[in-house]
């Protein structure tokens, strides 16, 4: 799956830099179909880039999972030493829930009630 919009992912570490800016450690994997392992697509260090999802990062924990929102991968390259540098850059994510969400067996069934209809709050 790798690095991309939508994607999950496991967070490792967060550190508040700014107003606008937190930056942390997470890793994307995925399962392997034929071994059953799970392999690790993506793991680095990333940036939170905007008021809204530096501050959202900052009350992530260890082991959070969250979806990735918008994302961009850029790349500067240092001619005096030589160096390509790539930075992730998350601008919005959701955190996922520790429970799933109830399936169509197991949510709540309505109440079925008599059939009659209360006619006292229709306009005529």
């Amino acid at each position: 799956m790798g690095f991309r919009k939508e994607s999950y992912a496991t967070v490792w570490e967060v550190e508040p830099v700014s107003d606008t800016l937190t930056k942390g450690r997470i890793s994307i994997s995925r399962k392997n179909k034929q071994t059953g392992e799970y392999e690790t697509d993506f793991s680095g260090f990333v940036s939170f880039v905007g008021t809204v999802a530096a501050k959202n990062a900052t009350q992530l924990k260890e082991k959070d999972r969250i979806k990735l929102g918008d994302v961009d991968v850029t790349n500067r390259y240092d001619s005096e030493k030589k160096i390509t540098y790539t930075n992730y850059k998350i601008f919005s994510f959701e955190k996922q829930d520790e429970t799933p969400p109830p399936t169509g067996a197991e949510k709540t069934q309505s109440t079925v009630d008599s059939g009659e209809v209360d006619d006292s709050r229709l306009p005529f």
